[in-house]
């Protein structure tokens, strides 16, 4: 077992009523006594640790207060915790050291999921923005698309319309036709023209080259 070591006595007043945890002379007493290195963090576990062997040594100190202790002396001369204490204090500290190095890691890698979810964000967000013109000319083209079936509907409608008129108008033409048709034959039927004249024709006369002369009609 390691010799004892002289350390001041406000240092030992520390350990046991509680001080600086930050202190370097009782860190180094802590280191000490619990053969294990220790820093202000793991300070207040290594001083419960060497305190619960200390009383037990001198059980009056736990009933003296801090000033009581200072009376005792200067400096104070203490051994390293005994073997089971010992193994003890630095398993727990071991363990505990562990978990800091995880919780270390943990913080590592939430800070880098941190950063990569920041800069999915800001992708997704970029992206967002490219995306909404897009978004706005496919419904511009939705509602032209829309106005263009409406038009083409109507047109449609509207031819419909017009060739409903033009089969009306072609069956009233072969009808008219029919009937000017038959005012035509009627006329030819009656031997003259629409003004009443009479016939002209036969051979023309030997005198003047015309045809009869309708004129010498009685009845004209």
């Amino acid at each position: 077992m390691a010799e004892a070591k002289v350390f001041p006595m406000h240092t030992f007043v520390s350990c046991l009523k509680g001080g600086d945890a930050a202190d370097s002379g009782l860190l180094d007493m802590l280191s000490f006594l619990t053969q294990n290195s220790v820093d202000a963090e793991f300070a207040p576990i290594a001083a419960a640790l060497s305190k619960a062997w200390i009383y037990e040594q001198e059980p009056t100190l736990t009933k003296a207060s801090a000033d009581e202790v200072s009376a005792l002396g200067e400096k104070v001369a203490v051994k390293p915790l005994p073997d089971a204490a010992l193994a003890q204090a630095q398993a727990i500290l071991t363990q505990m050291a562990d978990l800091r190095a995880q919780s270390a890691t943990l913080v590592d890698q939430v800070a880098k999921l941190s950063a990569e979810k920041a800069d999915l964000v800001a992708e997704v967000t970029a992206l967002k923005a490219k995306l909404k013109p897009l978004e706005q000319q496919a419904a511009q083209g939705d509602v032209k698309l829309q106005v263009s079936n409406s038009k083409m509907d109507e047109h449609i409608k509207k031819l419909e319309q017009l060739m409903e008129e033009v089969a009306k108008v072609k069956a009233q033409g072969v009808v008219v036709a029919g009937v000017a048709g038959g005012a035509a034959a009627e006329g030819g039927a009656g031997g003259g023209d629409a003004g009443g004249a009479p016939s002209v024709g036969g051979e023309p006369e030997a005198d003047f080259g015309l045809g009869s002369n309708p004129f010498a009609d009685a009845t004209w």
